[in-house]
């Protein structure tokens, strides 16, 4: 599947201009072979009028004012098990914690999920699981989490992620 972004900003007049028209690459998900997503946007701190070009950022889960906008695409019969068991508890560099050899995550984010395409189960700490289908919409406010895609179709999901304050995640160190 191929994604098309098409950006706005403003010219050195003020005006609205499209700045950039491009193909974006599907990458790899982090601690998830089985799944792909395209990284639309991110920014730490936006601003405007700006250019229009993405910010340059190195961390996954935005700090606390940034955002990120991803595309993920969930490959069928795949399980929370299924995620790679992570080495650390903490993210490199990022605010978040993956839970060891659960593929289970919280992060000081606030998620906004909309499934586009297919179905997805996501499995809360205590065991609870609820299914999400094409339509729905998923506040993931910080809490500990696992994306799951039992079912025979790929799943495709929009998700924002915006930094917040989370008392149970330390934050990334400065940059």
């Amino acid at each position: 599947m191929a994604m098309r972004r098409i950006v706005t900003a403003h010219n050195k007049d003020g005006r609205a201009v499209v700045v950039s028209d491009m193909q974006l690459p599907n990458n790899p998900t982090p601690n998830r072979a089985d799944w792909s997503v395209y990284d639309v946007w991110a920014a730490e701190h936006p601003h405007f009028p700006d250019g229009g070009e993405r910010s340059n950022v190195d961390w996954f889960f935005p700090p606390i004012g940034g955002f990120r906008y991803l595309h993920t695409l969930m490959e069928p019969q795949t399980r929370v098990e299924h995620a790679t068991p992570a080495s650390e508890e903490k993210f490199e560099g990022a605010a978040g914690i993956m839970t060891k050899n659960s593929g289970k995550h919280r992060s000081a984010t606030i998620d906004t999920v909309y499934v586009v395409k297919g179905s997805c189960v996501c499995e809360l700490d205590d065991g609870a699981t609820f299914q999400l289908n094409a339509g729905d919409t998923l506040i993931q406010c910080g809490a500990i989490h696992a994306w799951s895609n039992p079912f025979d179709e790929q799943c495709h999901v929009l998700v924002v992620m915006i930094g917040a304050q989370h008392d149970l995640v330390e934050p990334p160190a400065p940059g």
